[in-house]
């Protein structure tokens, strides 16, 4: 395993997408963050100073709407690119057990999303703090609570979208129901008003996700009433999807060629 794990490492800092993933990722919450700093910064006399205080936590989970696609991208890139160049049968001949392939990928990848998402959370909170002036607040404690939760959910999420990978093969197609199920789809089905959609909509990965952030997509519609679960609870949900699309994946990679 620790030899799987070894070349799956290697394999991932030897391509040049790993990095412009990564700094894609610092670029989308540099470019979220920044002008919300200077928008906050900005007096605006129909509010109080204390309104208008921009918490800077805030600016870094609400950056990572954005910002975890690059992250997203980046894990697929460790499977489909694999299997867009041939080089995945040399994987598997190199070693046959498919299972310990998976789990080594898996492993790479969760250590880069865990650092990854604490260190954008850091940058996001940073740059908003730095462009608001004196109405950006940084409460250390608080911001380094939301590092943490922004790092436990990209590592799910990036658990998410290796299943995907194996399951679908193809980059586009992966990051395209990624993006489905974590942003798009749980917005159109609350938007619909139909009683149905919207209960269903509470069960999707992005609806669960955005819960445990704390900057629910549900409460922008007004309807955070209605969820089942709290913080914690969508974490578990969202994880639960992670799992079962771990799970699809192998299935595929144990009976599928390469």
């Amino acid at each position: 395993m620790l030899a799987a794990i070894s070349s799956e490492w290697t394999k991932l800092w030897s391509v040049r997408s790993t990095w412009w993933c990564l700094i894609g990722a610092a670029a989308l919450m540099a470019l979220y963050s920044v002008p919300l700093g200077f928008d906050a910064a900005e007096p605006n006399p129909d509010m109080s100073h204390a309104d208008q205080l921009l918490h800077v936590e805030d600016v870094a989970t609400a950056g990572l709407l954005f910002t975890q696609f690059a992250l997203i991208a980046l894990a697929l890139l460790t499977v489909t690119s694999e299997y867009a160049s041939g080089s995945m049968r040399t994987t598997l001949q190199c070693e046959p057990r498919r299972g310990r392939v998976l789990v080594a990928k898996l492993v790479v990848v969760e250590v880069v999303a865990l650092v990854a998402g604490a260190l954008l959370a850091l940058l996001g909170a940073g740059l908003g703090y730095l462009t608001a002036g004196d109405y950006g607040v940084f409460d250390l404690s608080a911001v380094a609570t939301v590092a943490g939760k922004v790092s436990v959910y990209l590592g799910v999420v990036v658990a998410l979208a290796i299943g995907l990978a194996v399951g679908l093969r193809s980059t586009a197609g992966a990051l395209v129901v990624a993006f489905l199920a974590l942003f798009l789809l749980p917005m159109v089905l609350m938007m619909s008003g139909m009683d149905l959609m919207t209960d269903v909509s509470y069960y999707l990965p992005g609806t669960a996700g955005t819960e445990y952030l704390g900057i629910g997509i549900a409460t922008l519609f007004g309807l955070d009433d209605g969820i089942p679960y709290d913080g914690t609870g969508g974490l578990g949900l969202l994880a639960a999807w992670s799992v079962v699309t771990l799970l699809a994946g192998y299935l595929v990679l144990r009976r599928r060629d390469a």
